[in-house]
């Protein structure tokens, strides 16, 4: 399913390989499964448009194993943690399994021509509102969806979540929103802590949301055995995705809290 359908030699794949590596416009992405090497995704950026093209080639022994959706979305996530910018991919009309891949991870068809398919995923624009009064039935549903929970296990009532609503009980409270939709929220209190709740706790809207407290807001003073000069993030024990995505981002664990009852 390549374009180029002639097989290079090893000498002609190794130089391909070394100029890729050196390129700065270009990213390879190494899908890995235990010992087993899924694939290989690669992102081509044209900087005069701020778009990347994105190409996947799936290991042969791997195929059939409704591997691609995954190693595709989780190379996206990767590579756009730190870059806004629309995505593009090029795939041959009969190419029906890599079609259905690009689709299932947000590629929309924008049109083809006799031999190949042209698609493209938009930007997935990532804001933050302050939570206000009138949002309270946006943040009832946000908190049906949600999984789990540290301070609650028994969903409030509608009149007893807008009270709560109204009391503004943190430092500041804000509606996590992408492509104007909201997916989440996030919360600071005055001892320097996080709530993140998020419905898909991504890597790069985790990133988002960590950039934007730290450029809009400092710790508090410390206090010794009270309040650290730093903020951290309080998650569910059973929340292993949000987990993974803090230590991939590169934030170390710093305490286990248990309940005691």
């Amino acid at each position: 399913m390549f374009f180029n359908t002639d097989a290079p030699s090893y000498e002609e794949h190794h130089k391909w390989l070394t100029d890729s590596l050196l390129n700065p416009k270009q990213e390879l992405y190494l899908g890995e499964m235990g010992d087993k090497r899924i694939g290989v995704c690669r992102f081509d950026i044209d900087s005069s448009t701020s778009k990347a093209e994105v190409s996947i080639n799936m290991n042969p022994e791997m195929r059939g194993k409704n591997l691609g959706k995954q190693f595709l979305s989780s190379a996206i996530d990767e590579y756009l943690t730190t870059r806004d910018c629309e995505l593009t991919a090029t795939i041959k009309k009969k190419n029906s399994a890599s079609r259905k891949i690009f689709e299932f991870v947000g590629f929309e068809h924008i049109r083809e021509d006799d031999q190949v398919i042209y698609l493209q995923k938009p930007i997935e624009q990532v804001a933050f509102k302050k939570v206000q009064e009138s949002d309270a039935d946006v943040l009832i549903e946000l908190l049906q969806k949600r999984v789990f929970s540290i301070s609650h296990q028994a969903l409030p009532s509608t009149s007893e979540h807008k009270k709560f609503v109204r009391s503004s009980p943190y430092r500041y409270w804000g509606l996590v929103l992408q492509s104007g939709y909201p997916v989440g929220t996030f919360y600071l209190q005055n001892d320097n802590s996080i709530g993140l709740n998020l419905s898909e706790p991504h890597k790069r809207l985790v990133h988002k949301i960590i950039s934007y407290i730290h450029k809009n807001f400092k710790p508090e003073t410390e206090v010794k055995s009270k309040i650290p000069p730093y903020f951290y993030v309080n998650i569910s024990f059973s929340n292993e995705a949000l987990r993974e995505v803090m230590m991939e981002l590169g934030y170390l664990p710093i305490q286990t809290s248990f309940k005691v009852s």
